[in-house]
């Protein structure tokens, strides 16, 4: 569905002096990979290895400097205005910070109907109609009908989370781009948020484009795994292979990292004698 094809991206450097310029930074590095219709493929890495340039990309918030993009054979790069505002009706983003991503200003049903109007030619609706939709998709995770004019501050991190699934899902896109849509909240409320991705997913047959530095989150949620480090992907495969046969040292160092659910096995409990 989604083809990812020897992508670099190359920032420019600083400008120094009157005529000279830094070294550009290597963002992308020749990264290579596919997402299966339906299936969730997860791209892992620590802070600052190139995943939220990887998402500009897809996106097109940035120009690649080299290598393509596929969805469904379509290169991305090619296409115009019209038929990239088409595209994103179909391919949306969840944000990895609720508070942030939501307007103070704009009540939860006009939060959730904006895709459906600036999408009207796509997805037409009367007012009423979007009024109903915006209920639907309420509804639909988790939400109430009486939550339809509240505001975002009225609400936690997780309903906020929910209420920004919800907009994205309302244009009835087929693939969806999760930008560490749980690393902002609470261990509890993350499970919860993820049960209802999984859901969501097997009931609209949704494709995942999942991003993360959590690998416990990953293997939960994803078919396929890529590891990406400075730029550069170092290993990709099923996601019990990479978690159980991890063949680069760098996967390895992070699966060491992650903490133990068994107390009794933390490094950070110590053991008292008889």
């Amino acid at each position: 569905m989604l083809e990812i094809n020897n992508v670099s991206k190359i920032f420019p450097g600083q400008r120094k002096g009157l005529f000279g310029h830094t070294e550009g930074f290597k963002a992308l590095d020749d990264v290579s990979l596919r997402v299966r219709k339906g299936k969730s493929f997860g791209l892992v890495g620590e802070s600052g290895s190139g995943k939220t340039t990887l998402t500009r990309c897809i996106l097109r918030l940035e120009t690649l400097t080299s290598g393509n993009i596929l969805y469904e054979g379509a290169d991305i790069g090619k296409l115009t205005s019209t038929e990239m505002r088409r595209l994103r009706a179909r391919l949306q983003i969840v944000f990895q910070d609720p508070y942030a991503s939501l307007d103070p200003r704009m009540t939860i049903h006009d939060i959730i109907a904006e895709p459906l109007v600036i999408h009207r030619d796509i997805v037409p609706m009367t007012a009423r109609q979007r009024t109903e939709r915006v209920l639907e998709l309420l509804l639909q995770v988790g939400l109430r009908e009486e939550h339809l004019f509240r505001y975002p501050h009225e609400f936690s991190g997780g309903q906020r989370q929910r209420i920004g699934i919800a907009r994205a899902l309302a244009a009835k896109p087929e693939f969806l781009i999760l930008d560490e849509p749980t690393s902002a909240l609470d261990v509890s409320v993350q499970a919860d948020v993820l049960n209802l991705l999984h859901r969501l997913q097997e009931e609209l047959g949704l494709t995942y484009f999942f991003i993360s530095h959590d690998l416990g989150v990953i293997r939960y949620i994803c078919d396929e795994v890529a590891v990406i480090y400075r730029g550069k992907l170092v290993e990709s495969g099923p996601v019990e292979d990479i978690f159980e046969r991890p063949a680069n040292e760098y996967t390895r160092m992070l699966l060491d990292a992650m903490p133990d659910p068994d107390p009794d096995r933390s490094p950070f409990r110590q053991k008292v004698s008889a």
